[in-house]
């Protein structure tokens, strides 16, 4: 069994201005450096103790993670994990977000855009691989928006591509006998 910890990247310029950022390399702002130490704070005194801590190779998930780690005193290096690198959101990379967008990507209709199937098996399997990689395993997962979103539509019936989490939100899930279960969902460390 993996207990699995995925938490949102903390804020970029993009963030703060409702940009797509798709895979776009941003890193974070100085909010979003505060908030990703504020986090660290959180599951320390949560007393949360992770065997690993795993990142999307995104800056912006990157730097994140390596706060968390530096929190922790960990020595060892954040494993990058390829498979968690952000949606492709196309033709809407880089612009304002607004309700035809969040229309658009539920319905698959913007051009050039990685598809909702697509991106769930994406990270479906890249989790699952993960999970059987290093097993018996709590993991902290520092990844993005729709990377989580990908995993929870498919888990809570309530969850859609155009729920919000928030930056550094903590989403806790079970894997076990090849299943996942959710936990708890967009916790807020920053409260």
């Amino acid at each position: 069994m993996n207990m699995l910890c995925l938490m949102r990247h903390g804020e970029t310029d993009a963030n703060k201005k409702l940009i797509v950022q798709g895979r776009i390399n941003n890193p974070l702002n100085e909010t979003g450096k505060i908030q990703a130490q504020q986090a660290g704070k959180f599951l320390i005194n949560a007393h949360e103790n992770f065997d690993m801590i795993v990142s999307s190779p995104l800056v912006r998930a990157l730097e994140t993670a390596n706060i968390i780690a530096l929190a922790y005193g960990l020595n060892q290096q954040v494993l990058i994990w390829p498979d968690f690198t952000e949606r492709d959101f196309g033709d809407f990379d880089g612009r304002v977000i607004d309700n035809e967008y969040a229309k658009r990507v539920v319905f698959d209709e913007i051009p050039h855009m990685e598809k909702n199937l697509d991106l769930e098996n994406r990270i479906k399997n890249g989790l699952t691989a993960l999970c059987q990689a290093y097993p018996n395993r709590k993991i902290l997962i520092v990844a993005h928006s729709h990377v989580i979103k990908a995993l929870l539509v498919n888990l809570l019936p309530e969850f859609t591509y155009t729920s919000y989490l928030f930056n550094c939100s903590l989403n806790y899930l079970k894997y076990e006998d090849g299943k996942y279960s959710v936990i708890a969902h967009n916790v807020n460390p920053l409260l």
